[in-house]
């Protein structure tokens, strides 16, 4: 065999080259099996939220059927539990951390105090803007309830995809492949599926899920109903890309804090405007429009706070690891799990479609999430 004439250094780097590509090639079925789990644990958790917001959903719906039907009011408890339990837990962080801070020099406390309140100014404004979102688009998707049926909300709420896609774009500089419209695209078509469905189905099924009167009863209240859906999909996604901003930049105790506190004094502040007639009744007399509460409204509302809460509370958590896009993709699931249980407790009718919706959605969402989207430049501060 002939020496090698070449220099030492090109030799070095051929083999180099060589372990690389040996390591990169052993190294591909971790990967592949990291990527599943992944993927797995992406659908898992999207489900178990879909599940959670059909809970509340149901919980609102059993409450419309007993008569209470106060979309504000009713939200209080969620956002006002929130704000107690990791208000506390921010404050005792922060206290912890001011107890092991550094003390800065006399020469640099004002280069600090200017930068500290330019930092307070921001996260207030991020915070009032996000909670103010939050609570209005809750708001408006419950009270849309009471003039239009459910088959339009659902296809409406698609509205929250594209909108938190642009809130992702700009807000948190991601760019998405063509996997992920796709897969976007393809969980649309499946929402207008289970429309589909639902329309075909509602000639069998008696009862609105949130409401007891006829689902159309005039065109005017089919407009304000589908305004109220549009309105309430558009700002659920500017929410929910505020939220993955907020908790990837200031974490996750500080969003679940301060801005569900914003979104409890908000709610107060409307419900007593709003909703001050019905509560004077519910809380002087028991009773609402003239008839009794019963007891199990009680637990109505106690499901509803605690179904939110959760929801809440996991979105929080997971929405830095998943997207805020993925999230609601998952959601649009929600309507096959209320249908199951709705089954049971509106003796609602099934139809085969919502089989072949679900399976539409579930594959969209895979496609989605086998590839992560790519951001321009990493956000500063991710994590809780």
């Amino acid at each position: 065999m002939k020496d090698d004439k070449r220099p030492l250094q090109l030799q070095n780097e051929e083999l180099t080259i060589c372990d690389e590509n040996e390591n990169a090639h052993s190294n591909q079925p971790e990967l592949r099996n990291s990527q599943f789990k992944r993927i797995c644990w992406t659908l898992f958790i999207g489900q178990i939220l879909a599940i959670l917001s059909a809970l509340s959903g149901i919980c609102a719906g059993l409450l419309a059927r007993v008569g209470v039907n106060l979309p504000l009011a009713q939200n209080i408890p969620n956002y006002a539990t929130l704000a107690i339990t990791f208000t506390t837990i921010h404050l005792i962080r922060r206290y912890v951390a001011a107890r092991s801070s550094i003390i800065f020099k006399d020469s640099d406390n004002e280069v600090v105090s200017r930068k500290c309140d330019r930092d307070a100014m921001l996260k207030s404004a991020t915070y009032l803007a996000a909670g103010i979102i939050d609570m209005h688009g809750v708001w408006a998707t419950i009270a849309a309830y009471r003039f239009t049926n459910v088959a339009s909300i659902q296809l409406l709420n698609c509205l929250s995809i594209p909108t938190s896609m642009l809130m992702s774009y700009f807000l948190l500089c991601y760019r998405y492949s063509w996997t992920h419209y796709l897969g976007a695209l393809i969980c649309v078509l499946g929402a207008g599926t289970m429309v589909g469905a639902d329309v075909l189905a509602s000639n069998n099924n008696k009862i609105n899920n949130f409401n007891k009167s006829s689902v159309f009863s005039s065109q005017q209240e089919v407009i304000i109903g589908d305004l109220l859906a549009i309105t309430g999909a558009v700002l659920y996604g500017v929410s929910s890309g505020f939220q993955e901003y907020i908790t990837c930049k200031f974490g996750v105790t500080s969003y679940l804090s301060w801005c569900t506190l914003i979104s409890a004094v908000c709610c107060a502040i409307y419900s007593a405007g709003l909703e001050h007639t019905q509560l004077t009744e519910i809380m002087f007399f028991g009773t609402i429009d003239g008839h009794s509460i019963p007891n199990l409204a009680i637990l109505y509302c106690v499901g509803y706070a605690v179904s939110m809460f959760c929801q809440d509370a996991l979105m929080a958590y997971t929405i830095t690891h998943i997207s805020a896009v993925l999230i609601n993709l998952s959601l649009l699931s929600t309507g096959v799990y209320g249908l199951i249980a709705g089954i049971f407790l509106f003796h609602l009718h099934f139809h085969f479609l919502y089989f072949i919706a679900f399976s539409v959605i579930f594959a969209g969402l895979i496609l989605f999430a086998v590839q992560r989207a790519r951001y321009i430049h990493s956000t500063d501060n991710c994590g809780g």
